[in-house]
């Protein structure tokens, strides 16, 4: 039998674990969520249908997991790209193509360790935006 997609979590019910995978999710009286019976984890449902998440955790990107009808997928929401952060994309390289300009002759430096030092601070910022996220 085919597992139904849009089957929706019944807070009643008790599913596997998604964290542990050893532990049944057993729902937690007057609450939206549930508890793992092994690891002790508490979820709750999230906006996305079929899909349920850590109820506190430290972290910024929490996992999340949606339910099949039949196992946990895990899915996380990635952040789209707004057009705040194609504004700032473009002023970067805007601002970077005019020190590219300016370094050498503000300097007295040759064009070639001008560009070398340009790829490097590019490279520096590039890592810096993708680990912020």
């Amino acid at each position: 039998m085919q597992p139904k997609e849009n089957q929706t979590l019944d807070l009643n019910k008790t599913y596997p674990c998604p964290s542990c995978r050893q532990g049944s999710l057993v729902p937690i009286t007057l609450t939206e969520a549930w508890g793992c019976d092994h690891c002790e984890q508490i979820f709750e449902l999230r906006e996305d249908p079929n899909t349920i998440g850590k109820l506190s955790t430290p972290y910024h990107r929490q996992r999340t997991w949606r339910w099949n009808g039949k196992h946990w997928v895990i899915g996380s929401k990635l952040a789209k790209p707004t057009t705040v952060d194609f504004m700032v994309a473009i002023a970067f390289l805007v601002c970077l193509f005019w020190l590219g300009l300016m370094l050498p002759a503000l300097t007295g430096l040759s064009v070639p360790i001008g560009i070398a030092a340009l790829i490097l601070l590019a490279l520096v910022v590039m890592f810096w935006v993708v680990l912020r996220r």
